[in-house]
């Protein structure tokens, strides 16, 4: 995406949650020298290949992820279909003893979850922005394939696709490259967040206020997303936007 088109979507975010935009710039300059010895150019390549034309799954954390994933693998109709893991949706696969293709992640999910299916093959699309600076350093040096995303101006290894949360970042990249559809699991909206999101639970939360208003964020981005695009979707378990 140009930096032209998102920047009012993302100056409205930062307007509504009071994000530092600096610091999401620093973040995105060290994840850019982070990456700066990368070949990025296979992993989109990669992307491209794996996603044109395929059913696309985005795997979000909501409490409905696991019977989402259930019923997916019960349908002969998914067998081919392309798996992305919103961050902590990892933990909630490798339950299931399941794999993904590609990780979309700002690394507030399990790290041993994460590193353990990157060494599985899936491809990690690491996210900067302010708050994670220190997890960037200690987490993106041990991947050998790696891109990285960013919420503000992109550099020419650090990506900018748009999309705000994991989970709607994720369906803006994959629609990037052309899929045959996209169909949303896990992704719930609502005030209860699945105990994958976050380290250290064993059961579902109650979402905070601000967990809430960023999941408002996503679902306008989504029904920006879907109105200005002709990608086919759908959300497992609701209406389409």
């Amino acid at each position: 995406m140009k930096w032209e088109d998102w920047q009012p979507f993302y100056q409205e975010i930062v307007e509504k949650l009071g994000l530092d935009s600096e610091q999401d710039r620093i973040a995105t300059d060290i994840l850019s020298e982070l990456l700066s010895l990368t070949d990025h150019v296979s992993p989109i390549t990669k992307l491209e290949t794996i996603i044109r034309n395929k059913t696309v799954v985005i795997c979000g954390t909501g409490p409905s992820l696991i019977e989402h994933i259930e019923l997916i693998k019960s349908n002969s109709d998914y067998e081919d279909s392309i798996f992305i893991a919103a961050d902590g949706a990892v933990s909630a696969l490798l339950e299931l003893n399941l794999t993904c293709d590609i990780i979309v992640t700002d690394l507030d999910g399990s790290r041993e979850d994460f590193l353990n299916m990157v060494e599985r093959n899936a491809i990690p699309i690491v996210h900067a922005h302010g708050d994670n600076i220190s997890a960037l350093r200690d987490v993106v040096p041990r991947l050998t394939q790696v891109l990285g995303s960013t919420q503000v101006e992109p550099k020419s290894n650090v990506f900018l696709w748009g999309g705000f949360t994991d989970g709607d970042r994720a369906c803006y990249l994959a629609s990037h490259y052309s899929p045959k559809r996209l169909v949303l699991a896990g992704m719930d909206f609502g005030n209860v967040v699945g105990r994958w999101s976050k380290p250290g639970h064993s059961e579902n939360f109650p979402a905070s206020e601000r967990k809430i208003a960023k999941l408002s964020i996503a679902q306008d981005l989504l029904s920006n997303l879907w109105k200005t695009t002709k990608i086919d979707y759908n959300f497992l378990g609701k209406r389409k936007l």
